[in-house]
Order: structure tokens, then C-alpha cells, then sequence
């Protein structure tokens, strides 16, 4: 059961590293409720599923650049660690 959590959740670390932010700039999303979490024990995790829908709803096309696909590839880079 544990390997099937794992997959599908993220730790703030990673979560952070993959996106480029800082772990308390994700702290900071989680608090305004932004990204919902699931906190066992003293860790936190985020579900990978909810990273999906979070970034689908920050993405804002610049100009002549193609974004399709950009949280897809986090989602399915961040599962296969």
C-alpha cells in the first residue's frame, strides 16, 4: 500500500524542487488553500492528481508559445522518481 501512496503523492521538497520554487513559497500555496494536502504525522503531501488540476489553473499562454502539456510532464517526471 505504501508504494501506491508514493505514487501517487509528493513531498513539499520535491514538489518545490520540481517546480523551481522555494519550500516555503509552497508552504505559503497550501496555506491560502490553493493546493490541497494531506498531512501523516509530520510529513505532508500533496496528491499528484491535485498538482495536475493546480497547475492546469495557473497557466497563462504567453504569446505565441505553445504551454500544452507543461503540468503533464511535471506530473509524469515527479511520479517516476
Amino acid at each position: 500500500m505504501q508504494v501506491d501512496i508514493e505514487a501517487a503523492c509528493i513531498g513539499i521538497n520535491r514538489l518545490a524542487e520540481n517546480l523551481g520554487l522555494s519550500r516555503r513559497t509552497i508552504h505559503r500555496i497550501l496555506a491560502r488553500g490553493e493546493l490541497p494536502s494531506i498531512q501523516i504525522g509530520r510529513r505532508r503531501l500533496v496528491r499528484l492528481a491535485d498538482v495536475r488540476q493546480w497547475l492546469s489553473g495557473c497557466e497563462t499562454p504567453t504569446p505565441g508559445a505553445d504551454v500544452t502539456g507543461i503540468g503533464r510532464q511535471f506530473v509524469d517526471r515527479a511520479a517516476m522518481r
